[in-house]
């Protein structure tokens, strides 16, 4: 079984063996009121459970309405899945988030005759009011009213007074490959992104901050329910300054005692707000580097520099903060030596970890547009894997297999080092932490070899 990931309108095959919480409906039950409604998270994957096995559990429970995902990376399944869904119980009324229902949205309601609602933003409360019959002002949903189509994704916003996701649902296997202990739970303490890089949707997507009271409830929910690392899934971490400061200081001041990681951007964060993280508990930070080439970050409009990157990556290490660096193999017409260039700096800015994924060009981006003026993709492109598990088309210099060998060879060449495999030995702090990159370790040499053995 693939672990697929499918949430925050970006779908993938996990390329180890980590598995997050599936944060669109992890938000979406915060609006959900427990005594009013029973509600019942099925997660087949974290759960390791059949087609069948999660088909007789719904059959079973009787649902009036399911909320859902439909992922570009696993479309065929996830569709087939519903429809079977639909015809043992023809009276539930299904909503879906994913990657796969970002455009053309009146199309794709007529098409999927299973599907009644488009979550375009999980942050609102459109499915309340959905469940509730309420549709007259309902925001984040899209559906059709005879023929025409309404979509009212929301408006940008600050401190939003969400309510706490209901954790406890989530009974799945869940895991991080830097977490250093167990149960981990994951936290949203905003939504979207306002940075506009073309290959990515969430610069189209209205952001919105939470309030610092609702994230340092949902803090407090999580240590007193016994949870024992965080994953702040935010797009870009500490954007919202103040917020996120009053947050970070309570976190120092209650002494909570939870370490986490986050992703964030290199232009963000300085010196004093990395000191104030690794304070509050920070472990890793995750930054999108994407290329070791200027030329590269402007034309995708990153909208910082390589020396940037740089400066933000040796402030962390000198303040003991573990790095991840993503790095973006195979943008159009991107040559060998630009990838192999990029490979090199990744080393060469001493991150710790590093992930290595393929250009996909995702629905209602102007990469996408990119990607089809220059006749690499077709509008029939629609099954999608960024982690490049399965590569579906080059770059109009190289080929699929050409990629997936310079992919191949990114692992290779950053992870397979002796100086690195026993710098990270030495870094071990818990049995959670040599666990876990046992796990990782072992699925990323067998995705090589797998993928290495495809592309011959």
């Amino acid at each position: 079984m693939k672990i697929y990931i499918r949430d925050y309108y970006c779908s993938k095959v996990s390329k180890a063996y980590y598995l997050p919480q599936p944060v669109d409906l992890l938000v979406q039950t915060s609006y959900f009121d427990s005594v009013k409604y029973e509600l019942q998270v099925i997660d087949s994957i974290a759960e390791k459970k059949s087609v069948q096995q999660s088909v007789d559990e719904i059959f079973a429970f009787q649902p009036t309405h399911i909320i859902g995902q439909l992922g570009s990376v696993s479309l065929t399944e996830d569709e087939a899945f519903y429809m079977h869904v639909k015809s043992l119980l023809p009276d539930v009324q299904i909503a879906c988030s994913g990657d796969a229902l970002l455009d053309q949205l009146k199309e794709k309601l007529l098409q999927y005759s299973w599907l009644d609602v488009i979550v375009t933003n999980f942050f609102m409360d459109g499915t309340l009011k959905w469940v509730e019959n309420n549709l007259n002002d309902a925001t984040g949903i899209c559906f059709l009213k005879g023929d025409q189509l309404i979509n009212e994704a929301g408006k940008r916003s600050k401190n939003l007074a969400l309510s706490i996701p209901k954790q406890g649902l989530f009974t799945g296997k869940y895991r991080m490959p830097f977490a250093d202990a167990e149960p981990i739970a994951t936290v949203l303490t905003n939504y979207a992104c306002p940075y506009p890089c073309t290959f990515c949707i969430m610069s189209t997507l209205p952001y919105t901050t939470r309030s610092a009271d609702s994230i340092i409830n949902e803090l407090k929910y999580l240590k007193t329910n016994g949870y024992k690392f965080i994953y702040f899934s935010d797009q870009t971490f500490f954007q919202s300054k103040s917020v996120t400061k009053t947050v970070l200081e309570w976190m120092i001041e209650a002494e909570y005692g939870i370490n986490w990681m986050c992703f964030s951007r290199v232009d963000v964060l300085n010196k004093e707000e990395l000191q104030l993280m690794k304070n509050a508990g920070c472990k890793l930070i995750m930054f999108g580097v994407e290329w070791a080439d200027n030329e590269l970050l402007e034309k995708y409009e990153k909208h910082y520099t390589v020396a940037q990157i740089k400066k933000t990556f040796a402030l962390a290490k000198e303040l003991k903060i573990q790095r991840l660096g993503t790095f973006l193999i195979g943008v159009p017409n991107q040559s060998k030596a630009s990838i192999e260039h990029t490979i090199k700096f990744a080393k060469e800015i001493d991150a710790d970890y590093a992930s290595f994924n393929v250009a996909v060009p995702r629905s209602n981006t102007s990469f996408r547009t990119e990607a089809l003026e220059q006749g690499i993709i077709n509008e029939d492109t629609v099954i999608m894997d960024q982690s490049g598990d399965q590569i579906e088309h080059g770059n109009g210099t190289l080929t699929k297999h050409q990629l997936q060998n310079l992919k191949n060879k990114a692992y290779r060449s950053f992870y397979f080092r002796p100086t690195y495999i026993l710098s990270r030995l030495f870094k071990i702090s818990t049995f959670t932490e040599f666990k876990m990159h046992c796990f990782e370790g072992f699925y990323v040499l067998k995705g090589i070899l797998k993928r290495s053995s495809s592309s011959e």
